[in-house]
C-alpha cells in the first residue's frame, strides 16, 4: 500500500503547510507503539513518531527553534507492516502535540547545499518575511517618524500577503483531504491572533487609564470592539462623528486592520467549501477542479469589492478607509494569487528577480507617492497591492536573489512584525503624554521601546502561545470520543503578566496623580457691566483685562479644568447639536418673558460653544436665544455637493429672516471650505429683513504640539503651552470676512483675550483653554470670556 501523506503545519505561520513527507510504516519487529511511523523529509535523516516522541527527529530550521505541529488523519500500521485502510481513511482530524523540533548540531546538520534548500523549501518563504517587514516598517515611520507620510500603505501589503497564505493553505488542506478542517483551522487563528492582541489591548488599556484618564471611556469602548473584532466599524462610526473628529487618535485604532482580516475569514472558507461540496455533490466535481471555482470566487469577490470601493471611497471616504467591503479586494488579490500559484512558477530565475525588484519598487513609490485624502483606498491602493502581489508572485518558482527581503534581519523583522504592528501605536500614542512629539528623546524611547516590546513579547509570549497545547484532547480508551484535559500547560503565566500589569498600573496612576497640578477653584461667573467692580480677579480671561492689573498670566501652579479632563469640559453647549443627517433641531434658552429680546444663534460648533458664554447671563439681559448650530451649520447658502446641514440651512434662512427675531449672532470654525461672498450673500438678505447681525470672529486655532503640551504628566503652568499667533490665525476666517464687507453687519473680535505678543497661551488665568486641536475651547474658559462677549454685543447693539 502506497505511503500516506504527512502534512508539516507550522503554528508561527498558517502558510508553512507543506505535503513534505510520507509515513512509512515501519518494520513490524521494531518495538515501537502501535500508532506510529516514519516520518520522511527530503534530505533530512531520521524519524518522527506519531506518539509525539522526538526520537531521532531530524527537521529542523536553522538559527532558531521551531514548532512544528504534525497533523494527519489517524493511522496505524497492521502487524504485516502496511497502513491499515480501515484506519488510514476514518475522516477524524488526529492532532499530535506541538513538537518542539530544536536546530540540530553542527555535527548533526545537513552537509550538503542541495539538502539546505529541499529543507528551506519545505514552505518557508523568507522574502514573504521580508515583504512582511518592508510593510510594518513603513507603518512604523509614518506613524512615529513622520515620514515617509504615505507609510500607511503597509498595512495594504499586509492584506495581500494574508489573502495569499490563507487561502493558499485552505485549497492545500482540501486537495489532499477533500474537505477544510474549520476547527483546526479556526484553532491555529486564534493561537496565531488572540494571544498578543489581548495583551497589547490590556496593556493599553491600563496605561490609558494612568495617562489618559478623561478619555478612558472611549479606549474601554475601543477595547471592547477590538476583543470581538469589529475595531472597523467602531471607527467608520468615529470617522464620522463630528465630535470625534478633532480628539486626539485612540491607541487602539490600528487594531482595524485586524478586524478586517478576521472578519474576512469568517467567511471566505466557508464559502469556499461551501461550493466545493456542492459541486462534488451536484456536479460531479473532482479535487481538481478547487483552484478553479476558488480562483471564480475570489475573482467575482475581488471585482466587486473593488467596484464598491471606488464608490465609497467618492462618496464617504472615512468609512470606506475602514470598511471590509472596500477592503476585501486587496485581501483577495492575494488569494488570487495563491489559487493562480501553480501556473505562476516561472522557470526562469532571472525573470523572478526581475519581477521581484519591479514589486518592490512598487511598494517604494505607493510609501512615497500615495495621497492621504482623496482617492485612497481605491483607486490609489491599487499600487501597493498589486506591487505587492508581483512580489509574491515571483517567488512562487523559487527562491528570489532579492537581499532587501531575504536577509536575516528582514527575515527577523518579518517575524516579529505582528508584535511590531501591535506595539507601535498605543506607544506613539499614549508616549506625547510624557514628552514632546517629534523631538530627539521621543523618536528615541518610541522606536527602541517599540522594537523591545516586540522582540520581548515575540520571545516570550507571541512563540510560547503559538506552541501551546491549548486544545489538547484526550481520547477514550476506543479512540473515538475525545474531552478536554483541563486549562493549558502555562496558564498562569499569563494569568500572572496580567497581575502584574494591573500592579503597575495602579502604581503608575498614583505617581501620576501626584505629578499633576492641582485644581484650580473656578470662579463664579461675573455679570455683564461687572469686571471693573472686580479689579483683583485674575481668574480665565480676567487676568489679561488691563484694568486688573494682574501681575502675571497665571497665578501660582493650580488650573481648571484639570488637563485630563479638558477634553468633556463642553458645559451644555452641545445639547441641541445637530448631527448631520438629522433634521432641523432647535432649543430655546433664557428668558420666558413676552418682551423678551429674541436672538437667533446659527452656525456650526464653534457657535455652539458660546453657549456657555451667553446662557448665565440671558435672564439679566432678558434675552431668548433660539440656536440653530450643527455638523456644517455655517450660515449661506449651499450648493448641492454640500451634505451636512444641506437640507436645513434654507429653513434656518427662512425662519430666521421671518421677523421672529431681532437679533442674529453667528460664528463659524475658521478654514472651511466657504468663501466670504457665500457668508455675505445671507447677511444681505438678513439686513435687508430688518434683522440686526452680528458676527462674533472666530478664536484662534491651537496647533497640536499646544494641546499636548497641556496633557503631558509633567505638565506645569510656567512651561508656556501655546501657539504662535501667526500660526494661530493662519487659517482664513470667511463669516468675519463677510461681517465686515456688508452694511449693517457688526464684528465682534475677542483675539486680544487670546493673544499677546504674537503668542496665544494654551492656559490663562490659570484656565486650560483648548478641548482638543480643532479650535474648540473648554466651557469653563468661555464662561470666563460671557462679560466681555455680552458686553461688546450690547455696544455694538447701541444706536
Amino acid at each position: 500500500m502506497p505511503p500516506e501523506t504527512l502534512t508539516i503545519a507550522d503554528p508561527l505561520d498558517d502558510e508553512r503547510s507543506q505535503e513534505v513527507a510520507e509515513i512509512v510504516c515501519p518494520p513490524t519487529d521494531e518495538p515501537i507503539p502501535e500508532r506510529a511511523g516514519k516520518l520522511v523529509v527530503p534530505g533530512i535523516p531520521g524519524e518522527c513518531l506519531h506518539d509525539g516522541s522526538l526520537r531521532g527527529c531530524g527537521v529542523t530550521r536553522y538559527a532558531r527553534s521551531l514548532s512544528l505541529e504534525l497533523s494527519t488523519r489517524q493511522s496505524r500500521c497492521s502487524p504485516n507492516g502496511d497502513p491499515d485502510p480501515t484506519l488510514a481513511r476514518t475522516p477524524r482530524d488526529f492532532h499530535m502535540p506541538a513538537i518542539a523540533l530544536h536546530a540540530l548540531s553542527p555535527a548533526r546538520r545537513p552537509q550538503n547545499r542541495r539538502a539546505k534548500r529541499d529543507v528551506r523549501a519545505t514552505g518557508f518563504r523568507p522574502d514573504i518575511q521580508g515583504l512582511r517587514a518592508v510593510a510594518v516598517l513603513a507603518v512604523v515611520a509614518d506613524h512615529v517618524v513622520g515620514w515617509p507620510h504615505s507609510g500607511f500603505v503597509g498595512v495594504d501589503v499586509f492584506f495581500v500577503i494574508s489573502g495569499y497564505l490563507i487561502t493558499g493553505l485552505l485549497l492545500r488542506e482540501y486537495e489532499r483531504t477533500g474537505s477544510v478542517s474549520f476547527t483546526g483551522f479556526y484553532m491555529r487563528r486564534i493561537k496565531r491572533i488572540v494571544p498578543m492582541a489581548v495583551a497589547v489591548l490590556s496593556v493599553t488599556v491600563c496605561a490609558s487609564y494612568v495617562l489618559i484618564q478623561g478619555r478612558i471611556r472611549d479606549v474601554v469602548n475601543d477595547a471592547a470592539a477590538a476583543t470581538v473584532f469589529l475595531s472597523n466599524w467602531q471607527f467608520a462610526r468615529i470617522g464620522t462623528d463630528y465630535f470625534q473628529l478633532d480628539k486626539p487618535p485612540s491607541p487602539l485604532q490600528h487594531y482595524w486592520s485586524l478586524a478586517v482580516e478576521e472578519q474576512f475569514y469568517m467567511v471566505w472558507p466557508w464559502l469556499l467549501l461551501g461550493l466545493l461540496l456542492l459541486g462534488v455533490r451536484s456536479l460531479g466535481w473532482r479535487r481538481e477542479h478547487a483552484r478553479l471555482v476558488a480562483g471564480v470566487a475570489v475573482g467575482i469577490i475581488t471585482v466587486a469589492s473593488f467596484g464598491w470601493a471606488l464608490h465609497e471611497t467618492s462618496a464617504i471616504a472615512k468609512v470606506a478607509y475602514f470598511s471590509t467591503f472596500s477592503r476585501a479586494w486587496e485581501l483577495g488579490l492575494g488569494a488570487l494569487i495563491a489559487v493562480a500559484a501553480p501556473r505562476l512558477r516561472l522557470g526562469s530565475r532571472r525573470v523572478r528577480v526581475v519581477l521581484a525588484w519591479s514589486g518592490l519598487g512598487g511598494i517604494v513609490a505607493a510609501v512615497l507617492l500615495v495621497p492621504e485624502g482623496a482617492g485612497f483606498p481605491a483607486p490609489w491602493a491599487l499600487l501597493p497591492v498589486a506591487a505587492a502581489a508581483l512580489v509574491i508572485a515571483a517567488g512562487e518558482g523559487g527562491q528570489t536573489a532579492v537581499p532587501v527581503l531575504s536577509n536575516r534581519v528582514s527575515v527577523y523583522l518579518g517575524e516579529i512584525s505582528y508584535s511590531l504592528y501591535l506595539w507601535h501605536w498605543p506607544v506613539a500614542v499614549l508616549l506625547v503624554t510624557i514628552v514632546p512629539r517629534g523631538s530627539a528623546l521621543y523618536l528615541a524611547v518610541a522606536l527602541g521601546g517599540t522594537f523591545a516590546l516586540s522582540a520581548a513579547s515575540y520571545r516570550w509570549l507571541e512563540q510560547p502561545t503559538r506552541r501551546a497545547d491549548w486544545f489538547r484532547w484526550a481520547h477514550r480508551v476506543d479512540g473515538v470520543r475525545r474531552r478536554p484535559t483541563g486549562l493549558a500547560p502555562g496558564w498562569y503565566r499569563a494569568v500572572g503578566l496580567a497581575v502584574v500589569v494591573v500592579l503597575v498600573a495602579v502604581v503608575a496612576d498614583v505617581g501620576v496623580r501626584a505629578a499633576e497640578p492641582t485644581e484650580h477653584e473656578v470662579a463664579p461667573v461675573v455679570g455683564v457691566g461687572r469686571t471693573a467692580a472686580e479689579p483683583g480677579d485674575c481668574f480665565g480671561a480676567a487676568a489679561v483685562n488691563p484694568a486688573h492689573a494682574c501681575a502675571s498670566l497665571n497665578t501660582g501652579t493650580a488650573v481648571t479644568p484639570l488637563p485630563r479632563f479638558a477634553l468633556p469640559d463642553t458645559g451644555a453647549a452641545f445639547d441641541c447639536f445637530m448631527a448631520p443627517s438629522e433634521a432641523l433641531r432647535t432649543c430655546d434658552l433664557g428668558s420666558e418673558a413676552p418682551d423678551a429680546y429674541r436672538v437667533a444663534l446659527v452656525g456650526d460648533s464653534h457657535a455652539a460653544q458660546l453657549i456657555p458664554a451667553l446662557e448665565p447671563q440671558l435672564e439679566k439681559l432678558n434675552w431668548r436665544v433660539t440656536t440653530f448650530v450643527g455638523w456644517g451649520c455655517r450660515w449661506f447658502v449651499p450648493g448641492p455637493e454640500v451634505r451636512n446641514c444641506r437640507a436645513s440651512l434654507p429653513a434656518i434662512q427662512d425662519r430666521v429672516t421671518s421677523g421672529e427675531f431681532d437679533l442674529i449672532l453667528t460664528t463659524s470654525r475658521r478654514g472651511t471650505t466657504t468663501v466670504a461672498a457665500d457668508h455675505a450673500e445671507v447677511m444681505r438678505e438678513a439686513v435687508a429683513a430688518g434683522v440686526r447681525v452680528i458676527v462674533v470672529a472666530d478664536n484662534p486655532e491651537a496647533n497640536r504640539d499646544a494641546v499636548e503640551c497641556v496633557g503631558r504628566v509633567w505638565f506645569d503652568v510656567a512651561d508656556g503651552c501655546g501657539t504662535r499667533q501667526v500660526d494661530a490665525f493662519d487659517a482664513p476666517d470667511p463669516v468675519a470676512e463677510a461681517g465686515r464687507s456688508v452694511d449693517g453687519v457688526d464684528v465682534v473680535d475677542l483675539t486680544r483675550y487670546y493673544c499677546a505678543a504674537a503668542y496665544c497661551p494654551s492656559v490663562i488665568g490659570n484656565v486650560v483653554v483648548y478641548r482638543d486641536a480643532g479650535g474648540h475651547v473648554t466651557a469653563t474658559w468661555v464662561r470666563t470670556l460671557s462679560p466681555y462677549l455680552l458686553a461688546e454685543v450690547q455696544q455694538a447693539l447701541a444706536p
